[in-house]
């Protein structure tokens, strides 16, 4: 079995990853939508945000928790300050509320390899270092409350309601690269597309940070696939040769998809 299949089989034994779909009253298709919408929006912040795992917490009403955001800031330190551009990176449903993950989020991730141990007999090691300070959290979240079950709902009512402490008018995904962007991949990322020949900053733009990263050594060149998405969702594998994106495939329901090449000759 390809090693991108092995992968996204993986994906679906994870029962965390329906989570982000156990919405009670919002629709399928309305969840789907504002997953696809506002996964890798840019928006610039109007509220502080703290660090850790509970961060800002918002009524749909629009009244912020004024005096949780001030103890939590207190206590965990401020992830990001008014003004300041951000990006929503993952969003869950929840029965009564909606986390919208931000900048990576705060709360402390580790990935399944950092829980291997080595050893001979009873004596074993950890792989991972625990003094890793690239573990350390730099985001936060934004909890959207709701009086009762979610209700349907729009992407433009979403944004509304996260109006008092995001502006996503602000700026666009192109105007967030730090550096000029080639017009023929300005529609892709306008599009929150991947396509070949990409930079890593480009992809960023246009997808967010990846759920995942897997390297690996093909015909002796190492190539870093960036994992997007889980199943029944879309998965899109985005693979990099250094910096420079040298295929897209995106599986639906364990299909393959067609692999995207645009533009056609790519600039070097």
């Amino acid at each position: 079995m390809p090693r991108k299949l092995i992968l996204v089989a993986l994906l679906v034994c994870n029962g965390s990853s329906f989570s982000m779909l156990l919405g009670a009253d919002l629709k399928a298709q309305s969840r789907v939508a504002i997953l696809r919408e506002l996964i890798a929006e840019f928006g610039t912040l109007r509220a502080p945000l703290p660090r850790g795992a509970k961060g800002l917490r918002l009524r749909m009403s629009g009244e912020i928790d004024q005096e949780s955001l001030v103890h939590e800031i207190t206590q965990e330190g401020t992830a990001a300050a008014p003004n300041v551009l951000v990006q929503i990176t993952q969003i869950v449903f929840k029965d009564k509320e909606i986390v919208f993950e931000i900048n990576g989020g705060g709360k402390k991730k580790t990935k399944w390899y950092q829980h291997i141990e080595i050893g001979m007999g009873t004596r074993t090691t950890p792989i991972n270092n625990p003094n890793d300070s690239a573990a350390t959290p730099i985001g936060s979240t934004i909890t959207l409350l709701f009086p009762g079950k979610l209700p349907d709902m729009t992407v433009d009512e979403i944004k509304d309601y996260l109006a008092p402490v995001l502006d996503f008018e602000a700026v666009s995904p192109i105007q967030s690269l730090t550096g000029p962007i080639p017009p023929e991949f300005q529609k892709a990322v306008e599009n929150k597309e991947a396509v070949v020949g990409m930079s890593q900053d480009m992809v960023i733009a246009a997808l967010g940070p990846p759920g995942q990263k897997v390297r690996e050594t093909k015909d002796g060149v190492e190539q870093e696939d960036w994992i997007y998405g889980t199943p029944p969702m879309k998965v899109t594998f985005v693979t990099f040769e250094g910096d420079e994106v040298v295929n897209v495939q995106e599986y639906t329901g364990g299909v393959r998809g067609e692999v995207q090449q645009y533009p056609k000759q790519p600039p070097r």
